[in-house]
C-alpha cells in the first residue's frame, strides 16, 4: 500500500493565533510554510480576547495592526470594584495606566483576528483536517503521521497546537496542570449599540472574578473565573448562566443584565490549566529543529490577559530568530543549514524562556490575589492590591517583540514589473531562489497592453510561457502606414512581416502569467524601498514598513525613477520633449480589423492601433505637448480623449472611432523619458553585487516598441549570468573578499558586458525613429513619404531580430 507523503521546509502545527501569526511573519519575509490544522475550518472558540500593548506591537510587525484597530475600541481606562459593593474601589484612567509604560488595550473578537490572519496568507498555506497523531525522526527531518494516513516530512517543526500539544509532549514538556479554577465566558450583541463607555470593568470577591469590556460599539465580551469547587463543570450553558448571575448578584444591575442578555450559544466554560513555571525554565522548549509557541509553550491562567498577547510575541520573535537560517540558498550543505536552524531556535528559546516563566508566575499570583476570599486579603485588595494588580498587568504588557524584522536573502529584486518577474522566473527555472519586493499592494497592470516583437517571444519561450501567451493574442501579419493628412497608405507601406513575430499582449495577462509561474511568496507586495545602505559586502534594504532585508545581490527593476539606479550613480532619465496618451477598447461582439499594426504620423504626432485579440484594440498617441499647448498636469481622461480626437481629425474615420469608443477608465497619460545613451555606455549599470534591468537600466521612447521587449531580454540574460556564476567553481585562494561575492560580481559583470551596447543601441535608435516619425519639418515630411517610412520599419524590425538565448547554463 502506497502512503501519500509530502515534504515541506517548515511545518506549523495548529492554525490558532500563534500558528497563523508565525506563518504570516514568515510570509512577510518571503519564507513559505505550511500550517496543519486538525479541524475542518478555523477554530473560533473563545469569542474574544483582550489585546494589550505588546500584542498590538506584534500585529503591527506583521502589518495587520491598523486593520484590527478598525474592528475594536481603545479601552480608555479600568474600573475595579469588590463584587459585594456598589462603590468602585479603583478607577484607573489612561493617564494613570501610562505611568506603568506605553498603554494600548482593546478587546478583539477572536473570529476577526483569525480571519484576517488567514486572509493575508497565500492560498494553500493552511491544510485543514490534518491532525498529527505521531512524530518520528528520520535523520535531521521530522516525519509527521496524520490521522488520514498520510505523511509529512519537514526540516522545521513548530508546535502551535495549544494546551494539549503533541509537539510539546514530543519535546518532553510536562502536561499542563489544573489551577483548580474555571472560566465561563460570553459575548453579547447589542444591535442598536450598548452605550457603555470604552472601559474595562472588573468585580471580584467571594472566590469569583467577573469582568467585561466592549469589543466595539455593538458588542461586549465578559468572563467569570472562579474556584472549581463553587461550580461543577457542566456543558449546559443555561446552568453556566444561572451560576454567573447568582455569583454577581451584589454587583450593579447593569452588570447582571449583560449576562442575562447573552444567548446560550454564546456562553462556554473551560477548566483553567497552566504549565508549571519551573518546567518552562528547565524543560526543552526547543530541541534541534523543533520548538513550541503560544499555549503549546506557556499555557497560563487568564488573570493578566496575556494568553493571546504573548502568543503573538512568540511568533514575531521566532520569525526574526529563524529568518536568516531559513533564507539560506537551496544549494547549501544540509548539515550546515540544520546547524543554522538549530542556532536560530536556540536564540528564540533564550529570548522566550524567562519571559514565559515570568508571565505564568505573575498570572498565577494575580489570580490568587483577585479571587482569594480570605478576610485579610479582601481588606488588602480593597485598600491597594487592586491597583497593584492592574499596574502589574499593564507593566507586563509593556514588552516589545521587535518591529524591525531583518531577513537575509541571497537575491533581492526590486520591482514586480516585466524585468523583475522575468528575472525571478528565469532564476526559478534554473533552481535559484529570489525575492521580489513590490511597492504596490498588487500587480501594477497600468499601460493596458504592449507590442511584443520577435526578441520578446524568444525571451518568453526561454522562461517557458511563450506558447501560453500566444494563445491569448493575435499574430500581427503586416503594417499599414500612412501620413496623418491622408487616408491612403503611403506607396508600398502595407508591408508583410515575413519571419518577424509581433503580437499585442494585454499587460495584465503577461504579468499574471509570469507571477503565476513563480513559487508562492516570491513576490512580496506593499514593500516599498525607503533607502539602501551597505554592510560589508551585503546590502541592507530598509522598507517603508520598518523591516529590513539583507541581501547578497540587489537587482533594480524599479522603473524609470529607480532608487537602485540612483545608488549606482546613473543620471536621472531626461525628458524626450514628448508625451503619450494610451487607450484600450473592448468590442464585446468582436471587431472587424485585420491583424495589422496601423500607424499614422505627421504634423508633429504619431498615432496607431493594433488588435490584441478578436475583441480588443490597443491604441497610442505620441505628441509634443509644447507644440499643441497641452497641459502636462491635466490628468482628466475626458479632456485627454477630446484632445486626441481633435488632433487626429484628418486621420481615417475608423481611427477616430477607435478613440471615441474608448471608456474613460481605459485612457492614461505619461510624459516620455529616456536615459542618455552615453550614460548607459559609460556609467555604472553594474557595481559589485548591484545591477539594474528594464526601465531602471534603459528607459527609452516607445517609437520602436522595445521597452517591454528589451526588459524581457534583460531578465533572461541576467538570470543565466547569475546562475552560471553560482554554479561555477570559485577560484582558489581569493583574498579579502568572500568567494561567493566574487562569483556574483563576475556574473553581473558578464551581464553588463552583454547589455551595455545593446541598451545604447536601443535608446539611440528609438530616439532617432521618433524624431523622424513626428517631425513637422517640410523636408523631413517629404522624405518620410518617399522612403523614410520603409527605413524606419526596417530599423524597427532589425532591432527586434535579437536572440537573448536559452536559459541553459554552460
Amino acid at each position: 500500500m502506497n502512503v501519500a507523503m509530502s515534504e515541506e521546509d517548515i511545518v506549523i502545527a495548529g492554525a490558532g493565533i500563534a500558528g497563523l501569526t508565525t506563518a504570516l511573519g514568515l510570509h512577510r519575509l518571503g519564507v513559505r510554510s505550511v500550517v496543519l490544522e486538525s479541524s475542518d475550518m478555523l477554530r473560533n472558540t473563545g469569542f474574544a480576547l483582550t489585546m494589550w500593548t505588546n500584542a498590538w506591537r506584534a500585529l503591527d510587525a506583521v502589518e495587520i495592526g491598523d486593520v484590527m484597530r478598525q474592528k475594536s475600541l481603545q479601552i480608555q481606562g479600568v474600573k475595579v470594584a469588590s463584587s459585594d459593593s456598589k462603590l468602585l474601589s479603583s478607577d484607573q484612567s489612561p493617564e494613570a495606566l501610562d505611568k506603568f509604560g506605553n498603554y494600548e488595550s482593546r478587546c478583539l473578537r477572536r473570529k476577526y483576528l483569525l480571519e484576517v490572519l488567514e486572509r493575508e496568507l497565500p492560498r494553500g498555506t493552511i491544510r485543514y483536517s490534518s491532525k498529527i497523531v505521531s512524530i518520528e525522526e528520520s535523520g535531521n527531518l521530522k516525519l509527521l503521521h496524520l490521522a488520514d494516513g498520510s505523511l509529512v516530512k519537514t526540516k522545521v517543526l513548530i508546535g502551535c497546537d495549544g494546551v494539549n500539544s503533541i509537539v510539546a509532549k514530543w519535546l518532553g514538556l510536562q502536561i499542563p496542570v489544573s489551577s483548580n479554577r474555571s472560566a465561563i465566558r460570553g459575548c453579547v450583541d447589542y444591535p442598536d449599540g450598548h452605550g457603555l463607555e470604552p472601559k474595562f470593568h472588573a468585580y471580584f470577591g467571594q472566590g469569583v472574578r467577573f469582568g467585561f469590556g466592549p469589543c466595539d460599539a455593538k458588542s461586549l465580551y465578559w468572563f467569570c473565573t472562579f474556584t472549581s469547587s463553587l461550580f461543577k463543570y457542566d456543558e449546559d450553558p443555561l446552568k453556566m448562566k444561572e451560576f454567573v448571575v447568582s455569583s454577581i448578584s451584589n454587583a450593579p444591575k447593569q452588570v447582571s443584565d449583560i449576562v442575562q442578555r447573552t444567548g446560550l450559544e454564546s456562553i462556554s466554560c473551560t477548566n483553567l490549566r497552566f504549565r508549571p513555571p519551573l518546567n518552562i525554565l528547565f524543560g526543552n522548549i526547543v530541541q534541534n529543529n523543533v520548538c513550541v509557541v503560544g499555549d503549546a509553550l506557556h499555557p497560563m491562567t487568564p488573570d493578566i490577559g496575556q494568553g493571546g498577547s504573548s502568543a503573538l510575541e512568540d511568533s514575531i520573535v521566532l520569525v526574526r530568530c529563524l529568518a536568516e537560517a531559513l533564507s539560506t540558498k537551496s544549494t547549501s550543505n544540509d548539515d550546515e543549514q540544520y546547524a543554522k536552524i538549530q542556532k536560530g531556535l536556540e536564540k528564540y528559546s533564550k529570548e522566550r524562556r524567562w519571559r514565559s516563566f515570568s508571565l505564568i508566575t505573575i498570572s498565577n499570583l494575580v489570580g490568587f490575589i483577585q479571587e482569594s476570599d480570605g478576610k485579610v486579603m479582601s481588606f488588602l485588595k480593597k485598600l491597594f492590591l487592586s491597583r497593584f494588580s492592574v499596574g502589574t498587568m499593564v507593566k507586563m504588557a509593556d514588552f516589545d517583540c521587535g518591529k524591525d524584522m531583518e531577513i537575509h536573502q541571497d537575491i533581492v529584486i526590486v520591482g514586480a514589473g516585466l524585468a523583475g518577474l522575468t528575472t525571478a522566473l528565469g532564476l526559478h527555472r534554473l533552481g535559484v531562489r529570489s525575492v521580489v519586493l513590490e511597492s504596490s499592494e498588487s500587480l501594477r497592470v497600468t499601460g493596458f497592453a504592449l507590442t511584443l516583437w520577435t526578441n520578446a517571444w524568444r525571451a518568453l519561450d526561454a522562461v517557458a510561457v511563450g506558447d501560453f501567451l500566444r494563445g491569448k493574442s493575435l499574430k500581427i501579419i503586416g503594417f499599414k502606414i500612412a501620413s496623418q493628412g491622408s487616408s491612403v497608405p503611403n506607396s508600398g507601406a502595407d508591408l508583410n512581416l515575413g519571419n518577424v513575430e509581433i503580437r499585442c499582449v494585454k499587460r495584465k495577462d503577461l504579468l499574471e502569467t509570469l507571477e503565476k509561474e513563480l513559487p508562492q511568496g516570491t513576490v512580496r507586495y506593499s514593500s516599498k524601498v525607503d533607502f539602501i545602505e551597505e554592510l560589508g559586502n551585503f546590502k541592507l534594504i530598509h522598507l517603508a514598513d520598518g523591516s529590513v532585508v539583507k541581501t547578497k545581490v540587489l537587482i533594480g527593476c524599479d522603473g524609470v525613477n529607480s532608487k537602485v539606479a540612483s545608488l549606482l550613480g546613473l543620471q536621472s532619465p531626461v525628458s524626450a520633449g514628448r508625451s503619450a496618451i494610451r487607450g484600450f477598447v473592448n468590442y464585446p461582439d468582436g471587431h472587424d480589423f485585420e491583424p495589422k499594426l496601423h500607424t499614422y504620423f505627421g504634423g508633429g504626432v504619431r498615432c496607431g492601433f493594433t488588435p490584441c485579440d478578436d475583441k480588443s484594440i490597443y491604441w497610442f498617441f505620441t505628441f509634443t505637448p509644447s507644440v499643441f499647448k497641452y497641459d502636462e498636469d491635466e490628468q482628466n481622461p475626458l479632456l485627454m480623449k477630446q484632445f486626441v480626437v481633435n488632433t487626429i481629425r484628418n486621420a481615417p474615420r475608423h481611427v477616430m472611432e477607435v478613440v471615441e469608443r474608448t471608456e474613460l477608465d481605459c485612457i492614461s497619460y505619461a510624459p516620455l523619458k529616456f536615459r542618455k545613451p552615453w550614460n548607459v555606455l559609460l556609467g555604472n549599470i553594474v557595481k559589485n553585487n548591484v545591477c539594474v534591468a528594464g526601465d531602471a537600466l534603459h528607459p527609452m521612447p516607445p517609437d520602436i516598441g522595445q521597452g517591454g521587449c528589451s526588459a524581457l531580454e534583460d531578465g533572461v540574460i541576467l538570470a543565466r549570468c547569475i546562475a552560471e556564476a553560482l554554479m561555477a567553481n570559485p577560484k582558489a585562494n581569493i583574498k579579502e573578499k568572500d568567494e561567493e561575492f566574487v562569483q556574483f560580481e563576475k556574473g553581473l559583470k558578464k551581464y553588463a558586458k552583454e547589455r551595455r551596447w545593446r541598451s545604447f543601441s536601443l535608446i539611440s535608435v528609438a530616439y532617432v525613429v521618433g524624431l523622424v516619425q513626428e517631425s513637422d519639418n517640410k523636408l523631413m515630411s517629404f522624405l518620410r513619404k518617399k522612403f523614410l517610412s520603409k527605413f524606419t520599419i526596417g530599423a524597427v524590425t532589425k532591432m527586434a531580430d535579437f536572440d537573448c538565448g536559452k536559459l541553459i547554463v554552460s
